[in-house]
């Protein structure tokens, strides 16, 4: 079952000290915090896009291609990572499903 992070510690600390992996349109960030935990956030800028209709379109197809690649199952335990939308267009659901399994390769899963 996948968690989101809501903990504002923990965000705060992927964001600091966590590793970066850039991708086509995304970036994903994730820290070890060996709790034994699988958790993730996904983040679109309020500067790209203004709109909260556009926003909530883009996380929506983000979280659905994190749970339908399994994801959060591939991390390993206590590895909780964010996903960072950093494209100026609106990708279509297949081209963020790639941009994942790019980021996912890079990552070495």
């Amino acid at each position: 079952m996948s968690q989101y992070i809501k903990n504002k510690k923990k965000i705060d600390l992927i964001f600091e000290k966590g590793s970066t992996i850039k991708g086509n349109g995304l970036l994903l960030k994730t820290y070890n915090f060996e709790d034994g935990l699988v958790e993730f956030g996904v983040s679109v800028s309020k500067k790209l896009y203004p709109s909260a209709v556009k926003r909530n379109l883009i996380k929506r197809r983000i979280k659905e291609q994190i749970k339908s690649l399994g994801l959060v199952g591939l991390m390993s335990k206590g590895i909780s990572f964010f996903m960072i939308y950093t494209s100026r267009e609106i990708l279509s659901s297949k081209e963020i499903r790639e941009g994942i399994v790019d980021l996912m390769k890079k990552q070495g899963l």
